[in-house]
């Protein structure tokens, strides 16, 4: 089978569940097929409505990117798209979509409409072409895509390497969403088996987190919007973690002030990108700190804990003679035991962690390298990139260019 027949082959497979459209666009976004025998609007129509996709789909173009792009528009509407490539030539563009992932306030489209001062005509056609959008939960949409890319490329994905971008307009949505999910059948176990990798700082978290989200979409309960969707999830997904990492060894200080940490950042998200941006910064984070608590066995109790006391306090400027009081020794005799249980001097172990953390940072947000700078008391910026290229090779911006998550 051509592309072109897998396409048309899915689209009927589609069609058994969802009115879910699937439509083929040339690489200047201008509409080149439509599936036969399907009671959609015009191509014309259909080209203005794909316009307002334009931008998001050109970045990702610009980047290279070949993954299926999943796209959360500021009406609550979800777009799949896929990219057809030959050797470096892009080819097609194949849209699926539009649907949402709950229902829909029509009170927002009106006030949408009402901006545009639209004819009673026109209005009626809006209304119409909104009513036939299906609502489909997430974690299925995230399925099609990765059927959609098969289907375009012959390459097998999973729903981790789907690229979420932020939504096309920049306008919050205040959509009042019922979700709608399907009974969560094989979760606990999936659920089980991510726990236990958490437990042990197993970096395999991913694929157990993989396994889960084809299972279930989240909690069931009524929220605004997608977003607020996504952060309510996260949210539940940080808590987890955080149990998790205090059984793995954290101390629950540390855990607990995380919590607070990530929860603060994952409800500043101002985009589906940023909030799944957050969760992958976490749960590394809580990772990374299970595998450095099981590698610090040999270490005595009290230097443990001042570890752990620099962790909880990373953002602020620690000196040895605060830490020495705190641990209860002499500053000579506590720099010295550091020293010798640790491997590396109290002051290179807190750039250290003020390093490590600003990856997470420049990995997972976009605060500027300025302002990570102040964030962790760097003092400068200057001084801030010169540590972090000295530690890792990479300039601030040339590590965020490589391992940008959003």
């Amino acid at each position: 089978m051509n592309i072109r027949e897998k396409l048309d082959f899915f689209r009927e497979l589609i069609q058994c569940s969802h009115n879910l459209p699937l439509h083929s666009y040339k690489p200047e976004l201008l509409l080149t097929a439509s599936g036969t025998g399907q009671d959609t609007a015009s191509a014309d129509d259909d080209a203005m409505f794909f316009l307002s996709l334009g931008e998001p789909i050109r970045k990702h173009i610009e980047k290279k990117i070949r993954e299926p792009l999943f796209i959360d528009d500021y009406l609550g509407l979800i777009w799949i798209v896929a990219f057809e490539y030959k050797e470096n030539a892009l080819q097609g563009i194949h849209a699926l979509g539009p649907a949402y992932s709950g229902r829909n306030s029509y009170q927002n489209i009106k006030k949408e409409l009402d901006r545009h001062n639209l004819s009673i005509r026109s209005r009626i056609k809006v209304f119409r072409l909104f009513d036939q959008i299906p609502i489909i939960p997430t974690n299925q949409l995230y399925q099609y895509a990765v059927m959609l890319h098969y289907c375009v490329t012959g390459t097998r994905i999973e729903t981790k390497d789907i690229r979420l971008t932020e939504k096309a307009s920049q306008k919050p949505s205040s959509s009042e969403i019922n979700l709608i999910t399907e009974e969560h059948r094989g979760v606990w176990m999936a659920e089980q088996e991510f726990m236990n990798m958490l437990r042990e700082g197993n970096p395999n978290y991913i694929d157990a987190i993989a396994r889960s989200h084809s299972l279930s979409d989240g909690p069931r309960f009524d929220v605004g919007n997608s977003l607020r969707r996504a952060k309510s999830t996260s949210i539940v997904l940080l808590t987890l973690c955080s149990r998790a990492a205090i059984e793995g060894g954290v101390n629950p200080s540390v855990a607990y002030t995380l919590n607070d940490y990530y929860m603060q950042m994952i409800e500043d998200c101002q985009s589906l990108a940023e909030a799944t941006a957050a969760c992958h910064t976490l749960l590394d984070d809580y990772v990374q700190r299970v595998q450095q608590v099981k590698a610090e066995n040999s270490i005595s109790g009290q230097i443990k804990s001042i570890c752990d006391f620099i962790s909880i306090h990373i953002k602020e400027k620690l000196s040895i003679s605060q830490l020495a009081r705190q641990a209860g020794y002499t500053e000579y005799y506590f720099s010295h035991k550091f020293k010798n249980e640790v491997g590396c001097s109290v002051a290179d172990y807190i750039k250290h962690e003020k390093i490590q953390q600003a990856k997470l940072l420049l990995s997972g947000t976009k605060m500027s390298i300025q302002e990570i700078s102040e964030e962790l008391s760097f003092g400068s910026r200057s001084y801030f990139s010169s540590s972090f290229q000295k530690e890792t090779g990479l300039s601030p911006s040339e590590y965020r260019e490589r391992n940008i998550k959003i």
